[in-house]
């Protein structure tokens, strides 16, 4: 076996069509094929239920194969994303994953920021977290920036980077903007815009809701955070969003926010990465820019 086979074995298995592998990797679709039976051969046991490869199916060999390939490809790659870090290169590549919250609200800024002063190629994959820290695990992704409840893997390393448990937020002319203390049952007497039903935020607050006595009335159910905080802008009811979510708001004076009374802190956000992963002057530089940023934005809630 040598690493072209595995890296098409690979390939096949992700993308499934044998035309988009030989376009991945500039080589013909004969060749393609000429590669999945020499790897065949080589391990001297079938990893495809099909010879033709039309259905990509593998064998329970070809699972645990896979399950190796996909390391070693990505530990290839890594290796030669490294070198070019190390040789000021500009095909220099780091590779970002994150969750909505994040990705959506802190990272654009940061990253127009560190584009600008470093020469490297940045990638960002949104997804939910437990995705990205599958894909830092099997070293697919550098870094990762998540918001999660607890997180515990003895690979990876997590550095905690600001809270992002919900708030209440109102207009600025809203009675809630003049009253000190909130109390659960305060909030009775508003309409609220709630996120929608099955959602994790709409979860949680249904939970708080039941715990405290409290009977929310409606004003509207609607999807997404930036929805929601546009109808709360307009005064038709309060809302509770992530934190981390609202610091332009509040900066701008757009919105007015405070805690949630009696609420039990339950998200954070999160810096990940391998704890055996080496660290590149990229990922350093990246990292250290994270915890540097993020700690200035905690000031503003």
């Amino acid at each position: 076996m040598n690493l072209q086979q595995l890296k098409v074995f690979v390939y096949v298995v992700e993308l499934q069509k044998l035309y988009l592998v030989a376009h991945k990797l500039n080589i013909t679709q004969p060749t393609v094929t000429f590669h999945l039976n020499k790897l065949q051969e080589d391990a001297g046991i079938a990893l495809f239920h099909t010879k033709t490869y039309h259905v990509i199916k593998l064998t329970e060999a070809g699972k645990a194969l896979y399950h190796y390939a996909s390391q070693i490809v990505a530990l290839n790659e890594e290796m030669l994303r490294t070198l070019d870090d190390h040789r000021g290169s500009e095909t220099g590549r780091l590779l970002i994953g994150s969750t909505h919250t994040p990705a959506t609200y802190m990272l654009p800024s940061l990253l127009s920021d560190f584009k600008q002063q470093h020469n490297l190629l940045l990638s960002l994959d949104v997804k939910p977290a437990r995705y990205i820290m599958e894909k830092i695990k099997y070293f697919e992704l550098d870094v990762g920036v998540i918001s999660h409840t607890s997180p515990d893997d003895a690979d990876l390393i997590f550095e905690p980077l600001m809270k992002d448990d919900l708030v209440i937020i109102f207009h600025p002319d809203h009675p809630l903007a003049h009253q000190s203390i909130v109390r659960p049952k305060d909030l009775q007497a508003y309409p609220l815009v709630a996120h929608e039903e099955g959602s994790s935020s709409r979860t949680l607050i249904d939970q708080w809701a039941d715990a405290h006595g409290v009977q929310f009335t409606h004003a509207i159910e609607i999807s997404g955070s930036e929805a929601l905080k546009s109808i709360v802008r307009l005064n038709l009811g309060i809302g509770m969003v992530s934190e981390a979510s609202i610091i332009q708001e509040l900066q701008k004076g757009e919105l007015k926010a405070c805690p949630i009374p009696d609420w039990t802190p339950v998200r954070t956000i999160y810096a990940v990465r391998h704890r055996n992963k080496l660290v590149t002057p990229a990922l350093s530089l990246f990292w250290r820019m994270l915890v540097t940023s993020f700690s200035a934005r905690n000031e503003l809630i």
